[in-house]
């Protein structure tokens, strides 16, 4: 959020709070008020964002860091060549789980009705039965036809061992799939807590148990798939039983019609997220038919590594945000909307840009650290595939509209065409200038993505970009990278521990100097921290939530 807009928001607030002789109402009496009214849901929206993000945040840093110990551990067990299997495998069982899940657990989020599942338990039976049956339907027939397809595939399309990794893991694409309905219930219940607890224990469980399995049956990419396997069966039955102990699992609850109705809002989804899938690892696949096996390995390792960094910002927002802006939109309309994700989208660019800087600065210490110096010829992919992965990020918000209006076909026929350009790209510029064309054509194809998306959802959900604010935060970007890209210690440890917190510490400095805005809430945060150190809050009158 802008420092002005919150501003704005907490003198309006105030106002309102002070006493007010009674006056007659007059229209613009009245459409004062509602604005005051609309500013207070604002900000109590956005807490809210803050709350439950954070506890999506606090589960991903946890799960972050079970993964930065992970990494280290499996780049050096594994070879690059078992690494690089490893992620090609789990990118076609993705493909496997997107064609199983058919789009239902957006159908989860699209459809829960709070205010009437509140009132109707009939009605909550059956959304839950209906949405729990219907999930482990799809994924049990396409998780049986994968396995098939596979068996009997022909050596040429698909290698030996390829074959054997996919058939030891295609129960995966059962288990994800009903994964990720178990946890869309959790989302738009919004009991952040919970789901924030269940995710941490299968990242950290899973960890453990392909460690246990390396003892035992010994190191190799078959290892890792019956480690996660395993884990993985564990959540989803304990999570079935948490339901079937709440009475929502009624099989005799399931309704077929409602189901279809669900279904026709998934299944462009599926496409949809097959394309994503494309867009995202398509590459994958040219990289190992143009460069091999070593190659695929270097640029997973790489690409991994960016993800993580991605992952602390879009994680806890596209899991906090879909529910808060469903929410808003059916209580409020389109004008308190339209104000949460424009000041929300701000915020977001204001941070993406400062954790880019920190990427640029640190990237080649972190890798060094993490994966070993055999990895380190891969360092200088990973600002790029970040930049990617951030503007890609700004989806969360731009489609939006688009999930509001259920323009599902629309998501879906641009991400084909943004998929699409991602293969071309790959195909055009891998031979001619080698792995970072992959890394390149991740950027652009994700850069064309968003503008669709943009042009898309502005005419239904037309939300606004302070493009001074932007130029300023790259400018602060900028002075942050050139003042801490050269301090070196020696140690990878320390050369990225200090470059980050400096990069922070300037680019923080900068955006206080060169932003008005900034400036302007550093003053407010002070004054409120003041107020609270003078007058906490009761502990009876606290907020606790799930």
């Amino acid at each position: 959020m802008t420092s002005h807009t919150l501003a704005t928001l907490e003198a309006n607030a105030e106002r309102e709070a002070v006493p007010q002789a009674p006056l007659p109402l007059d229209t613009a009496t009245q459409k004062s008020r509602a604005e005051v009214s609309t500013s207070l849901t604002s900000i109590g929206e956005l807490r809210k964002l803050a709350r439950h993000s954070s506890h999506y945040l606090v589960s991903l840093v946890v799960s972050l860091a079970v993964g930065f110990i992970s990494f280290p551990i499996f780049t050096r067990v594994f070879s690059v060549a078992d690494y690089g299997l490893i992620d090609f495998a789990s990118k076609i069982l993705l493909l496997g789980t997107a064609a199983s899940k058919m789009g239902l657990q957006n159908a989860a989020l699209r459809f829960y009705d709070h205010k009437e599942f509140q009132s109707r338990q009939d009605e909550r039976q059956r959304y839950y039965a209906t949405m729990f049956f219907g999930t482990l339907l799809s994924a049990g027939v396409v998780t049986l036809l994968f396995a098939g397809g596979i068996r009997f595939a022909p050596a040429k399309l698909i290698d030996t061992p390829l074959a054997t990794i996919l058939l030891i893991g295609s129960s995966l694409i059962l288990l994800r799939s009903m994964e990720s309905v178990l946890l869309a219930f959790l989302r738009i219940e919004e009991r952040t807590k919970t789901y924030a607890i269940v995710t941490v224990a299968m990242r950290a469980g899973t960890v453990a148990a392909v460690c246990l399995m390396m003892s035992v049956i010994g190191r190799s990419a078959r290892t890792y798939f019956l480690g996660a396997i395993a884990v993985e069966l564990v959540a989803v039955l304990v999570m079935s039983f948490m339901l079937a102990g709440r009475r929502l699992l009624n099989l005799s609850q399931f309704n077929l019609n409602f189901f279809r109705v669900t279904l026709v809002f998934g299944l462009p989804l599926i496409i949809n997220e097959i394309a994503f899938i494309v867009l995202d690892a398509g590459d994958r696949v040219l990289v190992r038919h143009y460069l091999g096996a070593v190659a695929l390995g270097h640029y997973s390792v790489a690409y991994g590594l960016s993800h993580y960094v991605n992952e602390l910002l879009i994680m806890p927002l596209n899991l906090a945000m879909v529910p808060i802006y469903m929410r808003l939109w059916t209580s409020q309309g389109k004008e308190s909307t339209t104000r949460f994700l424009t000041v929300s989208l701000d915020l977001f660019l204001l941070a993406a840009t400062g954790l880019f800087a920190v990427t640029l600065v640190a990237s080649r210490d972190a890798l060094v650290l993490l994966a070993s110096a055999k990895y380190q010829s891969a360092a200088y992919l990973i600002p790029i595939l970040v930049a990617g992965f951030l503007i890609y990020t700004t989806q969360v918000f731009l489609s939006a509209g688009l999930m509001i209006h259920k323009k599902t076909k629309t998501m879906a026929a641009l991400m084909i065409w943004s998929a699409a350009v991602n293969l071309i790209l790959n195909w055009f510029l891998l031979p001619r200038l080698g792995l970072v064309a992959a890394a390149l054509a991740t950027v652009l194809s994700f850069a064309l993505c968003v503008f669709l998306l943009w042009r898309a959802t502005a005419p239904l959900l037309p939300l606004k970009i302070d493009l001074v604010a932007v130029l300023k935060y790259l400018a602060a970007a900028t002075i942050a990278c050139a003042g801490t890209y050269w301090l070196d210690s020696g140690i990878p440890f320390l050369n990225a521990l200090i470059k980050a917190v400096a990069a922070v510490t300037l680019y923080g400095l900068m955006l206080y100097l060169l932003d008005a805005r900034v400036r302007r809430q550093a003053a407010n945060s002070v004054r409120w921290l003041r107020g609270r150190l003078n007058h906490p809050v009761p502990a009876e009158v606290s907020i606790a939530g799930d």
